[in-house]
């Protein structure tokens, strides 16, 4: 995600945007579900949003979700205890591509279509060739061994790899692919692994559940403590979304639809840890980080206000008094107050509210001020000794 900015890919998409916000603004908490659609950093509101704007329209569902991710907004970030990653597309890529099982199934469509995918059941080349009965696939296992030849790391992997270690939060890999694949990927990445989930192995492709399903035991983590970092939209991203994951979409060609950019990155290791760099916050972003930061703040504040409060009730009522009571005798100077009181002795307020006023008595040093219940005096040289004055800022 680069900006804030609505860009489109094209204008029907642009077009099916604008309609979906104008259907939103009617509804209830229309201003909410506009927010979110418009701004989706949610995973799920991405997925939700992504999916509006390709029907065209905004189905109850969808709309529950939309206001449910809406909701989740301001809540604490969950926590991470595993990052599975996609294998390839997203930490290592072919050089030469094939597609050796491919070329076997379209020899044989109809026995293929009777038999479990290789990519869901652990067997090679040349066994999957023979429960397809086709002859022994020398040009197959020639392609397949250059493909695996050219699996190479990208160039961020490893760095991304450790940086997630070292926050020690456990790392999986995850991907759909038949068994022959396997081997070059863990001869790369061995050591920095902590978890292998194979389709092959795990009987279930994503975006299945039950491929989820699967790696969250293995990981020993709650669906919500994963974090699912994919190439493939619909495998990666819906699949761990739907399981109640959470997922960050790698696009390193960086042309993602609106909703998309949202939660894509262009390099791995901006997947992990799961936040952004300032510069690229969004608005809603911005506010909450806003919000977060003073919230501490205001609550050790709130004792100034109460106390502003009750300074301001004391001045107001204070000074009613004191001109009430210059009215009646003409002179100011010749009044005292008593500044406690049986109710309160020391606050300034009760003062306010139930201090006695009374003709002073004058010495050589001042006035005298006088309190009947305490039944004592105490010398003051003025009025404003006796009535503080606000402070100018809470």
């Amino acid at each position: 995600m680069n900006d804030a900015l609505p860009s489109f890919r094209t204008p029907v998409e642009q077009a099916a945007y604008a309609a979906v916000l104008a259907d939103l603004a009617g509804r209830d908490r229309g201003d909410e579900a506009v927010m979110i659609f418009r701004e989706p950093t949610d995973p799920d509101a991405a997925v939700v949003a992504d999916a509006i704007i390709r029907a065209g329209n905004v189905s109850d569902a969808l709309y529950a979700r939309l206001l449910a991710a809406a909701d989740r907004l301001y809540a604490p970030p969950p926590v991470t205890r595993a990052v599975a990653f996609d294998a390839f597309g997203t930490l290592v890529h072919i050089g030469r591509k094939w597609h050796p099982f491919e070329r076997l199934i379209r020899q044989a469509r109809d026995r293929a279509e009777a038999l479990p995918s290789p990519m869901v059941q652990p067997i090679g080349l040349a066994d999957y060739a023979a429960a397809l009965g086709l002859p022994h696939p020398d040009d197959e296992l020639a392609m397949l061994g250059e493909e695996l030849a050219t699996i190479a790391l990208y160039p961020d992997t490893l760095d991304a790899l450790r940086r997630v270690r070292e926050q020690g939060v456990r790392i999986a890999v995850a991907s759909n692919l038949a068994l022959p694949y396997a081997a070059p990927l863990k001869a790369l990445l061995g050591d920095l692994v902590d978890i292998w989930h194979f389709s092959f192995d795990a009987g279930a492709i994503k975006p299945d559940k039950a491929f989820y399903a699967g790696l969250t035991t293995k990981l020993g983590c709650e669906a919500s403590e994963l974090l699912m970092v994919g190439d493939t939209w619909r495998d990666d991203i819906v699949g761990a979304v739907e399981a109640r994951s959470r997922a960050r979409w790698v696009n390193r060609e960086g042309h993602a639809s609106h909703a998309r950019r949202f939660i894509a990155v262009r390099e791995l290791g901006d997947a992990y840890p799961d936040r952004q760099r300032a510069a690229q916050m969004t608005e809603l972003e911005l506010v909450r980080s806003s919000i977060n930061a003073n919230l501490e703040h205001l609550h050790a504040q709130q004792w100034a206000v109460r106390v502003g409060l009750l300074r301001g009730r004391y001045i107001e009522r204070t000074q009613i008094y004191v001109k009430r009571r210059q009215a009646r005798s003409g002179d100011a100077n010749h009044l005292f107050v008593v500044h406690q009181c049986r109710r309160s002795r020391s606050t300034p307020f009760a003062m306010g509210l139930s201090g006695r006023v009374r003709r002073s008595q004058p010495s050589q040093k001042g006035w005298y001020s006088g309190n009947y219940a305490a039944g004592g005096l105490s010398r003051v040289s003025s009025l404003p000794s006796v009535f503080p004055q606000a402070p100018a800022r809470l």
